[in-house]
């Protein structure tokens, strides 16, 4: 062979080569992974909703190009409301899938416990829904997307004693670490108005019998009724409580804000009063495209649990997730950034930004109650 026709040989074989190894012209980019550690077992009636934001968000972002052309994947993973799945699930999704954010976990206990391995990989991690305090703060790359308890609590006990002007209040709570906190801390913030704590009862989860307590209440005769909970029991409870006698105001947390408790009260929802992240009736075009996308979702699902506040709140995070990528570039770093110094983001929970605990800041805590059988925003 002539060295002219072996010259010719070796660049066939290179071009061929090159073009086995290299990607095609016009090949995809490999998409980009963030995760979401959700309630999608234990406390899935939040925890789905919530799964339902993370995915019309990326549905919306691919559908308008992705992240500078490259698509976002999302792996959703089960905090099952347990800490130590909770860190397992965030230490998978930062080790093995590689994802740049993580969305979740949802529960404060969760979320306080799986902190600390977000922050040493240095993945920025959002919590969309714990309230505890002790997230303020919990590390350089850790964030809130909703009001703090505490925060929640002291706008409400202001409004209800500004409003109704009670001397008086009983407590029925939930005997698990939300109901608890819950008790603890309002029953601080009702105390410092003047609003004395008459009578303290509790319940444990799944229960459907709640007359014993609420008989104990109603002979301490107070002014409010406070129910924190979830809704499966603090809905019965509340129309065992008018079925008592008892016609007081009754006052609630998140675990209540779901069409569905209206529902399970019946009449006895009337008057409810409670904090909420969400105004469905917020006008902004952002959220009238969400809501109409939100409600087109869960009709085509059978069974699904209806609850917007959850997916507003996830849906919200997962964007500002996405538009840090799209400014600073698809990494932990340049998510980071943007969370830093965003400036009231046009979410569809309001005009977002972050202080510098990393807790959102969107303006004073929402205060609604039921009239007609729905929710109104009242402050």
């Amino acid at each position: 062979m002539s060295l002219k026709k072996l010259s010719i040989l070796v660049i066939s074989i290179g071009l061929l080569g090159s073009l086995v190894l290299s990607p095609q012209v016009g090949q995809a980019a490999a998409p980009i992974k963030i995760g979401s550690v959700l309630r999608l077992s234990a406390g899935a009636e939040d925890g789905l909703p919530a799964k339902r934001g993370v995915e019309l968000a990326v549905a919306a972002i691919n559908k308008a190009g992705g992240i500078n052309g490259q698509k976002l994947e999302v792996i959703f993973e089960d905090e099952k409301d347990s800490p130590t799945s909770a860190v397992n699930a965030v230490q998978k999704l930062i080790n093995v899938d590689k994802v740049v954010a993580i969305i979740g976990p949802m529960t404060s206990g969760a979320a306080l416990a799986a902190a600390p391995s977000a922050n040493e990989a240095k993945i920025p991690m959002i919590t969309p829904t714990a309230t505890s305090p002790k997230v303020s703060g919990a590390g350089a790359y850790i964030y809130r997307g909703c009001s703090r308890i505490d925060k929640q609590a002291e706008a409400l006990t202001t409004y209800i004693a500004q409003t109704y002007n009670p001397k008086t209040v009983g407590i029925l709570y939930s005997n698990e670490p939300y109901g608890k906190g819950c008790n603890d801390l309002f029953s601080k913030y009702f105390e410092q108005l003047g609003i004395k704590v008459v009578a303290t009862e509790s319940f444990m989860r799944g229960a459907k019998d709640f007359k014993a307590q609420l008989t104990n209440i109603k002979a301490a005769n107070p002014d409010i009724l406070f129910i924190p909970g979830y809704y499966q029991e603090t809905a019965p409870a509340a129309a065992q409580a008018r079925q008592l006698g008892l016609n007081q105001r009754i006052v609630g947390v998140y675990g209540d804000i779901a069409p569905i408790y209206i529902e399970l009260a019946g009449k006895a929802a009337e008057g409810h009063l409670v904090a909420s992240e969400y105004h469905e009736e917020y006008d902004t075009p952002r959220n009238k495209e969400f809501k109409e996308a939100y409600y087109a979702l869960v009709k085509a699902i059978p069974n699904e649990p209806v609850n917007i506040m959850f997916a507003a709140l996830t849906y919200d995070m997962t964007n500002l997730v996405a538009e840090g990528m799209k400014k600073y570039g698809p990494t932990p770093d340049g998510i980071k950034k943007f969370l830093d110094e965003v400036k009231d983001y046009d979410g569809v929970t309001g005009r977002l930004s972050f202080n510098p605990d990393h807790d959102v800041v969107k303006g004073d805590v929402a205060l609604f109650e039921v009239k007609d059988g729905k929710y109104v925003k009242v402050k």
